[in-house]
C-alpha cells in the first residue's frame, strides 16, 4: 500500500502555502524519502489503494501528561471537557481554542499524553487539503513519546536545523540547535539515568555536531527519514470535532490490516498457519465427498439387486425404487387387490371423510390415484374437518371453489 505523506507547514493555511510531501510505499523498508514541495492544488491524488497521512510539525505541537477522572472511558462525550478542565491551569492559551488529542490506548493508561496545537491552524489546512480533493486519513505527530528509552533526533542543518528529546515517560522537548551550548547541554538533556541508553540519531549535516556533543557516534539518519517512524505509531491527531471521514479512515485501517497480514514478514507463520488451515479444510472435504459418493453407490447398487432378485426379468435397471413400485402395482393388479389409488379406495376415503350433513357431490373426476370432487359447498371449519379425516386415512385433500381434490399422500399433487 502506497502512503502519500504532507507535512503541515507552522504558516497557516492559503492558497500560495506550499507543502512538502513524499510518497512512502513500504515504511518499514524504505531507506531515502524523495520530498517534493507543491501548494495544496498541485498535491497529487491520492489513488483508492492510498493512504494519506498529514505530519504535524514537532515544533507545533506540546505534549502534557494529565491524570483523568476514574471512568471517563464510559462517557466519550465528556472526554473533551474533561481535558480542557485538566488542562485549564497549565496550558499558556485558552483550551478552547487549541485542539486537542489523546494518546493511543488512553483509557488502560494511568497517566495519558495529551498532544495540543492551535486548532485554527490545524482546521485550516484540513479545509485546504480536503478543497483540493485530498481525504485525509490519518493525522500523525512528527515527534511523538513512544520509546523507554531517551530518544535524541537532530534534524536540518547547522543554521536551521532543531534538536529534539522525546522519551515515553517524558514527553517531547527541543529547540533550534543555534540554542543550544555545551554548557546548556546537561540541560537539555534533562535528568537523566546515566544506565538509561540513549538513541541518537542525526541527519548527515548534524551527525558530527551531535557526535561532538554526545561524546560518542550517533547513528546516521536520512533527511526526512524521521517520518517512516512517525508512520508506524499508532497516533492519530484526528479527534473530537476534527474526526472527519470515519467511514473512509475504518477503510483505510482495514486495509492496511489486510495488506500487513499479506505482506509482513511478522505475519508470515499466521499465514504459513492459514494455509495450512485451509488446504487441510480442502482434503476433509475431498474425503468426505468421496465418502458420501461411495455410500450412495452402494446403496444404488443394493436397491438394484434387490430388485433383479425379486424380478428376476427386470434386465435394465434405471430407477430401482420407481421399477420397483410399478411392479408391486402391476402384480396388485394381476391379483385384483385394491390400491389406495384406485377409485373404490378413494370413494371410500371421500364417504368416511364427508360429514353426514354434506349432500351428495353433484360432480367426480376420477385418475388414477387423483379424484376430483365438484359441487359442494363446505365452509372452513368443514374444510380442515375433511382435510384431517382424509390425512388420517393416508390421503391429501386440496381445497378449491366448490369442492376439493383427494390425493394420495406422497404422490405428486
Amino acid at each position: 500500500m502506497r502512503t502519500l505523506i504532507v507535512q503541515l507547514p507552522l504558516s497557516p493555511a492559503s492558497p500560495a502555502v506550499a507543502y512538502p510531501h513524499a510518497w512512502v510505499s513500504e515504511p518499514a523498508q524504505a531507506d531515502r524519502i524523495a520530498m517534493q514541495w507543491a501548494q495544496a492544488a498541485l498535491l497529487p491524488a491520492a489513488q483508492r489503494q492510498s493512504e494519506v497521512v498529514l505530519l504535524v510539525p514537532a515544533q507545533a505541537l506540546s505534549w502534557q501528561q494529565v491524570e483523568l477522572p476514574a471512568g471517563l472511558h464510559k462517557q466519550t462525550t465528556r472526554v473533551r471537557a474533561a481535558l480542557q478542565s485538566v488542562l485549564e491551569d497549565r496550558l499558556l492559551a485558552d483550551p478552547a481554542s487549541l485542539h486537542l488529542a489523546l494518546q493511543p490506548g488512553w483509557q488502560h493508561t494511568a497517566l495519558p499524553w495529551v498532544a495540543a496545537c492551535d486548532k485554527a491552524w490545524l482546521a485550516g489546512h484540513l479545509q485546504t487539503l480536503e478543497a483540493a480533493g485530498l481525504t485525509v486519513h490519518r493525522i500523525v505527530p512528527e515527534i511523538a513519546p513512544e520509546t523507554q528509552n531517551l530518544q535524541i533526533l537532530a534534524l536540518g542543518d547547522s543554521e536551521s536545523g532543531w534538536l529534539w528529546f522525546s522519551q515515553k515517560t517524558r514527553g517531547v522537548w527541543g529547540g533550534p540547535i543555534q540554542s543550544v551550548q555545551a554548557s546548556t547541554w546537561p540541560a537539555w538533556l534533562g535528568q537523566t539515568d546515566e544506565a538509561t541508553p540513549l538513541q541518537a540519531m542525526a541527519e548527515p549535516a548534524l551527525a558530527a555536531w551531535l557526535g561532538e556533543h554526545l561524546g560518542s557516534p550517533a547513528q546516521l539518519l536520512q533527511p526526512h527519514q524521521h517520518w517512516l517512524q512517525a508512520l508506524t505509531t499508532d497516533w492519530d491527531l484526528a479527534q473530537f470535532d476534527l474526526q472527519t471521514h470515519k467511514h473512509a479512515r475504518r477503510l483505510k485501517s482495514f486495509q492496511k490490516f489486510v495488506h500487513a497480514l499479506w505482506t509482513a514478514p511478522t505475519w508470515r507463520p499466521a499465514r504459513w498457519g492459514l494455509a495450512l488451515l485451509v488446504l487441510t479444510q480442502l482434503a476433509g472435504l475431498n474425503a468426505w465427498a468421496w465418502k458420501t459418493r461411495a455410500d450412495w453407490q452402494a446403496q444404488q447398487q443394493a436397491m438394484t439387486r434387490i430388485l433383479q432378485e425379486t424380478f428376476p426379468k427386470t434386465t435394465v435397471v434405471v430407477d430401482a425404487p420407481l421399477q420397483m413400485a410399478r411392479e408391486v402395482t402391476r402384480l396388485r393388479q394381476g391379483s385384483g387387490q385394491l390400491t389406495a389409488q384406485d377409485l373404490e379406495s378413494l370413494l371410500n376415503a371421500l364417504g368416511q371423510a364427508l360429514p353426514e350433513s354434506i349432500s351428495t357431490p353433484t360432480n367426480l373426476v376420477f385418475q388414477p390415484g387423483q379424484l376430483q370432487v365438484q359441487g359442494l359447498t363446505l365452509t372452513a371449519v368443514q374444510q380442515q374437518s375433511i382435510e384431517q379425516a382424509l390425512q388420517r386415512q393416508g390421503y391429501r385433500w386440496r381445497a378449491e371453489d366448490g369442492g376439493g381434490v383427494i390425493t394420495v399422500q406422497g404422490s405428486q399433487p
